[in-house]
């Protein structure tokens, strides 16, 4: 039964090689062709609206006084930016953007309402900006220096220049327009080199959401 069994096998594959004509032939898979990974480089401008923020800390005391008399001056304001990039690849680009208010100040001292006032507030600096994609999604770091601009009504003008950050997202609406939201620290340290003496411990800060365009 055996042997009856290896002689049925036999001569099955001697009618496949005759078929083949007596060659193995090995069978190719088709090779598929990779798409292009889309070009992620090129320059870019956008736009936003920022809600702007100044806090110092302010020394009260009178001439003589040993011991300070601290107080918490807050000032906001409604502004915009506009921005201008180039995006090497898909993680890193520079950026410059220009910040400043349009509204007029609205003013806290130690948490209390103080009005609003005719100060305005504004902001130029260029980053470094590295990038980590997901999707549609981005997040992002602002690295950079720029300098800070501060007009107290009837006070004069007050700037100085010191290295900035921040962090955000954007989330690409289409091809070329990408929204973004991004939280930014324009200038901490503290004081400007000509800030009054009772001023210390400076922050400015900025939230802006926007849109960019990708040429």
């Amino acid at each position: 039964m055996k042997k009856l069994s290896l002689s049925i096998m036999a001569c099955l594959a001697v009618n496949t090689f005759a078929v083949a004509g007596g060659n193995i032939e090995p069978v190719i898979a088709p090779v598929e062709e990779m798409s292009p990974v889309p070009d992620e480089s090129g320059p870019y401008i956008g736009a936003g609206i920022s809600f702007l923020t100044w806090n110092e800390t302010q020394d009260l005391r009178e001439p003589g006084q040993m011991v300070p008399i601290w107080q918490d001056f807050e000032e906001s304001w409604t502004g915009g930016t506009i921005l201008a990039g180039y995006r090497f690849n898909p993680y890193i680009a520079v950026e410059g953007r220009y910040t400043m208010s349009f509204t007029d100040g609205s003013v806290e001292l130690d948490g209390a309402d103080f009005g609003d006032y005719n100060d305005d507030l504004s902001n130029i600096a260029i980053y470094l900006k590295p990038m980590y994609p997901i999707g549609d999604f981005t997040l992002y770091a602002l690295l950079g220096y720029g300098q800070t601009t501060i007009e107290f009504e009837g006070g004069g003008d007050h700037d100085d220049s010191d290295f900035q950050w921040g962090i955000g997202a954007g989330y690409n609406l289409t091809e070329t327009l990408t929204a973004f939201i991004d939280y930014t620290v324009l200038y901490d340290d503290n004081s400007f080199d000509d800030s009054p003496s009772y001023i210390s411990d400076i922050k400015a800060d900025s939230i802006t959401v926007g849109i960019t365009y990708k040429f």
